[in-house]
């Protein structure tokens, strides 16, 4: 049976990248990867037109009839392709909406994913600051923003990921109410291992998705190192989304303790943990606007992660209670996901936490090893991924 995965998502967020690297070391799967930029070249050039990284979005906002008919003609050509062929997973990658000055160009309307019939969404997301620079290390798009870093403001990149979400949701929903089901759309950030891309897409049924809970600020090394290795053993037996995959808190945390020591600043200086050492100087008002959006999106995404896995596995290995985890339980019990809680304290935590804690099979209200709650998720998975 043949499956469509659409990958999308916003510009410069890595989503290629990943994706080709991911594909590589999945060479032995049955798949087709199509990369819709490449059909609107070819088509593009069959109707006497160079369509280029440069000048795509100045030429489709021109001539948008044209660049409609091209686009469309690129969706039908996939669809032709995936009709012959004889894979069994077709994953077609297109950024969802590029918004550019008064204008904006949508990677793809409702017609063309009634056409293409996908079953899954996976807009594919990087954090922030990794967008901002690997936007001033792309000639074509530094050059848009004037050469000049202070004119890419992250508040505009956070919009173009709200825009991308946004339009995903609307079509995916008007999909539905036409009997088009799409299974799921996943928020999924490119800092997983290409091990969980991959069994995202093609282990499902071996491998079930599940959501890994943990207090992610505030802690030691120490801390953050059990966690990881907690999430390498579980990610033998699941595929496991990480919210840490997609951390945007650093820099509101960063920002917040700048302002506290001194309230008349003007400019935040802020690390970028993940590619590097490098510091970035950035306006304080660009922060402030940004870090409103971001904190939604931080709730919004979490909450995607939790609705879209089998269960969650909550790793509490702290004794203070966290909001964040407590809302994540919630949701999973609201959208009856199998929850686990390993808490090794002899301190009785919230009785909600107890109460959340024992919604799976088992009826186990927590766990004090961690080894003896993976083997009791394994042990019951065949439970929890029917519901």
């Amino acid at each position: 049976m043949k499956e469509t995965v659409l990958l999308t998502g916003p510009p410069l967020n890595g989503r290629d990248e990943y994706t080709k690297e991911a594909l590589r070391l999945a060479k032995n799967e049955n798949f087709q990867y199509y990369h819709v930029f490449d059909y609107l070249k070819e088509i593009g050039r069959e109707k006497g037109v160079k369509i280029t990284r440069k000048n795509v979005l100045d030429f489709a906002i021109s001539h948008p009839d044209l660049m409609n008919t091209i686009r469309d003609e690129a969706f039908k050509r996939i669809r032709d392709e995936i009709d012959r062929s004889d894979k069994s997973f077709h994953l077609v990658s297109t950024p969802a909406l590029f918004r550019w000055g008064s204008g904006s160009v949508l990677g793809f309307t409702l017609s063309n994913l009634k056409l293409l019939k996908p079953s899954r969404v996976i807009i594919v997301l990087d954090d922030i600051l990794s967008v901002r620079r690997r936007t001033i290390h792309d000639k074509e798009w530094f050059e848009r923003f004037g050469r000049n870093k202070e004119n890419i403001k992250l508040t505009t990149l956070v919009m173009w990921r709200e825009d991308a979400i946004n339009h995903v949701k609307t079509l995916v929903h008007e999909l539905n109410k036409e009997g088009i089901q799409v299974r799921y759309v996943l928020h999924f950030g490119i800092r997983h291992p290409y091990q969980t891309f991959i069994d995202l897409i093609f282990h499902e049924n071996k491998k079930p998705l599940i959501y890994l809970s943990y207090p992610m600020t505030g802690h030691e090394e120490e801390y953050y190192h059990r966690v990881r290795k907690f999430y390498k053993k579980l990610s033998k037996h699941f595929a496991v989304l990480d919210p840490g995959a997609l951390d945007d808190w650093w820099i509101v945390a960063e920002y917040d303790a700048q302002v506290e020591e001194n309230p008349e600043i003007q400019r935040i200086k802020i690390k970028n943990i993940f590619d590097g050492e490098e510091i970035e100087e950035l306006d304080r008002e660009d922060i402030e606007q940004a870090t409103d959006i971001l904190r939604r999106q931080l709730v919004e995404r979490d909450f995607n992660l939790v609705d879209v896995s089998k269960a969650i596995a909550v790793y509490h290995y702290a004794q203070g209670v966290s909001a964040g985890v407590i809302s994540e339980m919630a949701e999973a019990y609201r959208t009856l996901g199998a929850i686990y809680l390993y808490y090794p304290f002899k301190k009785r935590p919230s009785p909600f936490m107890e109460f959340y804690g024992m919604q799976n099979p088992s009826r186990r209200t927590m766990f004090t090893d961690e080894d003896e709650m993976i083997q009791a998720m394994v042990e019951e998975k065949e439970y929890w991924t029917k519901a």
